[in-house]
């Protein structure tokens, strides 16, 4: 019963440790670019949405991320925005995203 106990901590350490070096990613990988159609005074049309944030770290990044993690502003002009990536119960990184109008 202990070993059991010992090999579930260890795994779950393991997990911590892995959720805390992806953060680490997320935080020196710099500002991700979101690319809008745009309007007038800085508007652009639609949102940006946590799938839209998923599929942008999975291009430049190579990383898959469940959108259920990510935490956004609401996004509907253009600017830089922090959104939060929960990926661990004690684990949270911050990314950057740059929204711009084409």
């Amino acid at each position: 019963m202990r070993i059991e106990e010992e090999r579930i901590e260890a795994e779950k350490k393991h997990v911590k440790e892995e959720a805390q070096q992806l953060a680490l990613i997320f935080e020196t990988v710099g500002a991700f670019k979101v690319k809008r159609k745009g309007g007038k005074g800085g508007q652009i049309f639609g949102t940006v949405t946590a799938q839209d944030l998923v599929d942008i770290i999975k291009a430049q990044i190579q990383r898959d991320v469940d959108k259920r993690i990510v935490s956004l502003p609401e996004i509907r002009e253009t600017g830089e925005y922090i959104a939060e990536l929960k990926l661990h119960p004690e684990v949270t990184a911050q990314v950057r995203l740059n929204v711009y109008a084409n």
